[in-house]
């Protein structure tokens, strides 16, 4: 929990109240990117769960998943994507920065990712593509031509 009163004062964060809801459902998905890496990769070590997993936004449109990740320091040969069938992976690699080595305190996660998606219909895998810029990474996943939606008329009996 954040420790944030759930009364306001007036002046002092008007209009913004504490919601207990919105914490809970973040430690929520936080736990399970937690439990989803250890459980896939079997690593219960200490090493193996202080591992980070950066949020993914997934959109769908008529033709296509677009996967939305913020990775800023990653570099793009540090990244790797892999797609079979509905399944999307992706994983990836942020060094600790030399500075940070004799740092009395460090609060910016480093180190392997990896984060797996079930999409609800196949993609095209020849057709895929991703882009790295300013440290968010897009990757489109064009629907296979079976699973497009299309407006389909019924005929009512």
């Amino acid at each position: 929990m954040t420790g944030r009163s759930p009364r306001t004062s007036r002046g002092e964060g008007a209009g913004v109240s504490w919601d207990p809801i919105r914490d809970l459902m973040g430690l929520k998905d936080r736990m399970n990117r937690l439990l989803e890496s250890v459980l896939r990769k079997g690593d219960f070590s200490a090493e193996g769960l202080s591992g980070w997993a950066p949020a993914v936004d997934v959109r769908e449109d008529r033709e296509a998943f677009v996967l939305t990740m913020e990775v800023p320091g990653v570099r793009k040969e540090d990244l790797v994507i892999r797609v079979e069938g509905g399944i999307v992976t992706l994983e990836g690699r942020r060094p600790l920065d030399q500075e940070a080595r004799s740092a009395l305190r460090i609060e910016r996660p480093h180190g392997a990712f990896a984060r797996t998606l079930h999409l609800p219909s196949t993609v095209d895998e020849a057709r895929v593509t991703a882009r790295l810029g300013l440290g968010v990474l897009e990757v489109s996943l064009p629907k296979s031509a079976g699973s497009r939606s299309r407006a389909l008329r019924v005929k009512v009996l």
